[in-house]
């Protein structure tokens, strides 16, 4: 006998260790810091991508140097990302304090600097460089080290920033709330936290030049070893676009992304590398790139963004060269280094322009019509136009997550790697229709014209419309599985059924039976306390957190949270990830009950009292 499935709650079949519990929190807790700077990168990206089209397609000098100032300032962003990643997760593990932010800053430049000072550069008949004991040809020096804020630096990329980061949250959670001696008491408490940081670093930084030089050229032979899996049916992507989407439910991509994206281990292009054009050694790409010193540009993303000052129009000498990515792989392979830009990258853009749209045309369909397709329509419909405009898919696949949990990884995560393994494949087999389109936010329409479509039109050779026919032949595909896999099934999608989503018009209804709400602030703050009450009262929640789409609480007694009332109030499903851990998916709101959460327990405005009188609806 079947047992019919329900939308909603995920528990684990098995028994979570108290150990491993607080680990999936701490690593949810660093996928939501690395969350930080990375949600700044859409308007970087966007600035430096509709700054470098200006800038080389307009021959007018004031246009040019509005593509410049828009180049630029994108492109610093990408520059100081590792401090940023400092910031984050310091700030991250301790409750946003400012100080630990402040702190990060210092400790950064004391990590970075005292390594440039270990430097020898070659003099005199010695063409090598010195660091420490090591000795380092120009090649392998360039291999490990980078140039950083305008010095050079050993090559940590966001690693160093991470675990920078990490230092000083513990820190500042270990000496927050030191007392010194009466003589030195103005530095008590968290103003001792960038003193202590600073000396800190010293030692840390010392650690880091004994170590990291051998770390780094293990990390560029991880890197390496990946690119070659790729050259065979392209292993790497099929293997990363699996454990993409299969950790989305637990929140920890992230982690695994940051690595891809923006360290060795997602390859690395050296800016001192010369750019060739039907045989012609055109210079140096940073020369090319108008750039006034060289560096090593690491991770899959970031040699991406490069990539976009590179290609189009460009005079050198006095003549035009459209330099397309192309022209750049096969530069790379003269230098005797393989590169393969987009194979972490383009995957998303195969199921979330016009895949995952597939999914929820199936799940209206397979809805009832009349009141039950309306029902549908109002959960699906938007989660699909988010998916293929933002690329934020997440909205739409939790639609399905917690109501057919193998329809979700043993077809959906299996498909997004098939993805990545065939577009990868192109990159090696195929490369004058191999595509190859990053993104600054997510995979979606608009960052698929600003990295795809226009740099396509500069004569860039993105190849774009190979993942837009990609994505046409996922569609129907993913509709086809949907339809048949919900009937055959007799899954309670939206509108067949099972446990009702609320949407907000439902809960304004509801209110308005015992008071009229007409502000929406009042309506969130209001919707925010009863939040609270269904996870057992401010008493029972230890921690307040939330990513783009899920509220993350960790509270003291799990039996105590009312997983049916949380969906009564709009979540699309509740996770329980840990022994402490109840996750529920709010969709866009989720940061902002958040807020209101934090900001409602902090002014003690919580009583049982007040809070508005609901009764269930049901279908």
């Amino acid at each position: 006998m079947n047992q019919k499935l329900t939308f909603g709650e995920v528990t684990p079949k098995f028994k979570i260790k108290k150990g491993n519990g607080k680990f999936k929190e701490t690593v949810a807790k660093l996928s939501r810091g690395l969350m930080l700077p990375i949600a700044m990168l859409p308007v970087a990206g966007l600035a430096l991508g509709i700054g470098s089209t200006i800038h080389s397609q307009s021959s007018i000098i004031p246009v040019q140097t509005i593509g410049s100032v828009l180049m630029l300032t994108g492109n610093i962003i990408f520059a100081i990302l590792p401090l940023l990643f400092a910031i984050a997760v310091a700030i991250t593990f301790t409750k946003d304090a400012g100080t630990a932010g402040l702190s990060a800053v210092v400790g950064y430049f004391v990590f970075l600097l005292l390594q440039t000072a270990l430097i020898i550069s070659p003099h005199g008949n010695d063409p090598n460089y010195h660091f420490l004991w090591y000795n380092f040809t120009p090649e392998k020096f360039n291999a490990i080290f980078t140039n950083s804020f305008g010095v050079n630096t050993l090559s940590t990329s966001v690693f160093g920033g991470i675990l920078v980061g990490g230092v000083v949250a513990y820190l500042y959670n270990k000496f927050k709330d030191i007392q010194l001696h009466y003589s030195i008491a103005f530095f008590s408490g968290v103003r001792f936290i960038p003193i202590v940081t600073f000396g800190t670093m010293i030692v840390f930084s010392m650690l880091f030049a004994i170590v990291w030089p051998l770390v780094g050229q293990g990390l560029f032979y991880l890197g390496e070893g990946l690119q070659y899996s790729g050259q065979y049916g392209g292993v790497n992507s099929l293997v990363y676009g699996i454990i993409n989407r299969a950790l989305v439910p637990f929140g920890m991509h992230h982690v695994v992304n940051t690595m891809l994206w923006f360290t060795n281990i997602g390859g690395q292009f050296d800016t001192n590398m010369h750019i060739f054009k039907n045989g012609i050694d055109l210079g140096t790409a940073f020369s090319v790139a108008g750039d006034t010193a060289s560096s090593k540009i690491t991770g899959d993303i970031n040699m991406q963004i490069y990539f976009t000052r590179l290609i189009g129009s460009h005079e050198i000498n006095n003549v035009k060269y459209i330099i397309t990515i192309q022209d750049i792989i096969i530069s790379s392979k003269t230098s005797g280094v393989t590169i393969a830009p987009g194979q972490y990258t383009n995957f998303a853009y195969v199921f979330g322009l016009l895949g995952l749209s597939g999914s929820a045309l199936g799940m209206l369909y397979a809805a009832p019509k009349g009141e039950g397709r309306k029902q549908a329509a109002a959960i699906v419909i938007p989660g699909a136009i988010v998916s293929s405009l933002t690329g934020v898919s997440e909205a739409i696949e939790f639609t399905f997550l917690f109501l057919a949990p193998w329809l979700f990884w043993c077809f959906h995560a299996v498909l997004a790697g098939i993805g990545g393994m065939i577009t990868t494949s192109l990159i090696y087999y195929a490369p004058s229709i191999a595509p190859h389109v990053t993104f600054s936010f997510a995979q979606g329409a608009l960052d698929f014209v600003v990295y795809g479509v226009i740099p396509d039109v500069r004569g860039g050779g993105t190849h774009c419309w190979m993942l837009l026919l990609m994505s046409i032949i996922y569609f129907p595909i993913y509709f086809g599985v949907f339809y048949w896999a919900i009937k055959k099934w007799n899954l309670s999608t939206p509108g067949r059924g099972g446990t009702k989503l609320f949407t907000k018009a439902d809960w304004v209804k509801e209110q308005a039976k015992e008071k009229v709400i007409t502000n929406k602030t009042l309506l969130l703050r209001e919707k925010s306390k009863e939040v609270i009450k269904a996870y057992g009262g401010p008493n029972n929640i230890l921690n307040i957190d939330a990513c783009i789409t899920k509220l993350r609480i960790q509270v003291k007694d799990k039996s105590l949270v009312k997983s049916e009332r949380l969906k009564e109030l709009g979540a699309l499903g509740v996770t329980h990830p840990s022994v402490q851990s109840v996750y529920a998916v709010f969709g866009n709101e989720a940061d902002l009950i958040k807020n209101q959460m934090k900001d409602i327990i902090a002014r003690g405005e919580y009583e049982d009292a007040d809070q508005p009188q609901t009764t269930k609806m049901k279908n």
